[in-house]
Parts: C-alpha cells; sequence; structure tokens
C-alpha cells in the first residue's frame, strides 16, 4: 500500500550492542525532519515461522510451555525460528512435527506480519495446517513443553480471560475466524 506518505530514513549513526544466536541488538541515531537527531533502539530478530494446526473435529492444537522471557508458562501455537537458507514453510513443517508429533498433508501460508516493528524486524510467517497425522520428530534439548488440543469455541473465551497471551496464537485464532466467516458466506 502506497499513500504517498513516505518518511525520511535518514540514519545517521549505527552502534552494534550485542550479537547473538537468535537476535542482535543495535542502536541508531537517526535525524529526523525537524532536525532532531534522536537514538532507536533496534532488536534485530531471526525470523519465525508459526502453524494453526485445525484437528478434524476443529480442535486447535497448542503447547504449553515455559518462556524464560516472561517466566510464565505460556499456551501457544507451535513456532519455531527459520535457520538460515530454510523455507518459512520448511519450519512450519518441521516446528509441527516436534512440538505436536504431527505432519500434515494440507499446509497452506496464511499470512506474514511483524511482531512489534518498534523495536523489533522479527517477521513471523503464520501457516495454516489441516489433514494430520501422527509423525513425531525429537524436540529441541531445551524445550520442554505439552500439547493440548482445545476447542475452537473455547479459544476465543480462553483469548478474553487472559488465558492465551501469546500474539501469534491471537493472530491465527483471529485470522481463522475471519476465513471461516468467508467460507460460510460464500456457501
Amino acid at each position: 500500500m502506497d499513500n504517498g506518505a513516505h518518511f525520511l530514513r535518514n540514519i545517521v549513526g549505527r552502534k552494534r550492542i550485542y550479537d547473538g544466536r537468535i537476535l542482535n541488538l543495535r542502536v541508531d541515531e537517526v535525524l529526523f525532519p525537524s532536525g532532531s537527531v534522536k537514538p532507536r533502539e533496534v532488536v534485530e530478530h531471526k525470523p519465525a515461522a508459526a502453524v494453526l494446526a485445525v484437528a478434524e473435529d476443529g480442535g486447535i492444537y497448542m503447547v504449553m510451555q515455559y518462556r524464560h522471557a516472561v517466566d510464565e508458562d505460556v499456551l501457544e501455537i507451535p513456532a519455531g525460528i527459520v535457520e538460515p537458507g530454510e523455507d518459512p514453510l520448511k519450519t512450519a513443517q518441521r516446528e509441527l512435527q516436534e512440538e505436536v508429533g504431527l505432519i500434515s498433508s494440507k499446509i497452506e501460508k496464511a499470512l506474514e506480519f511483524y511482531s512489534s516493528p518498534g523495536y523489533s524486524t522479527e517477521k513471523i510467517f503464520l501457516y495454516y495446517a489441516t489433514d494430520m497425522k501422527e509423525s513425531k520428530l525429537p524436540e529441541d534439548d531445551d524445550e520442554y513443553l505439552s500439547v493440548v488440543k482445545i476447542p475452537l469455541e473455547k479459544v476465543g473465551c480462553m483469548i478474553r480471560s487472559g488465558d492465551i497471551k501469546d500474539a501469534k496464537t491471537i493472530m491465527a485464532y483471529f485470522w481463522y475466524m475471519t476465513e471461516r466467516a468467508k467460507f460460510n458466506a460464500a456457501d
């Protein structure tokens, strides 16, 4: 979408603060149209792929896992980092097998989005999977999770109550509900 508004992208300085396995941190000095120069912290995050896996009965497969950054067990759809040179679709398929123990014969890209573009470059590729059968890959050695299948009608209530707080899971749910409405309207 191009509405004619283009913002000045004038980086006058850049300092690398940290290089890590999943992310890097830099501070850019940005010159604004007003003439002021302001620092902007940027988290350079590797892309990720997530999977909304919907069972034949309409249930949504999720995983409950401990997330150190928020010090909570978080209920979320399966997801993982896209390895360098890897197609995000392959990442989505691998994560579904590792985390949930399923393989899908019908998996398609739903959408892609930035998780928090105010400070992070992380892009998430969301896939929609159906027609699944059991096929387990070993989990990563730093993952401790349990698989749950939640009825679709319960997911919205769990989002509203705060039992589901993960943004990619909430995004996937609302994408799916919008798509279902389109399919039902076409019938």
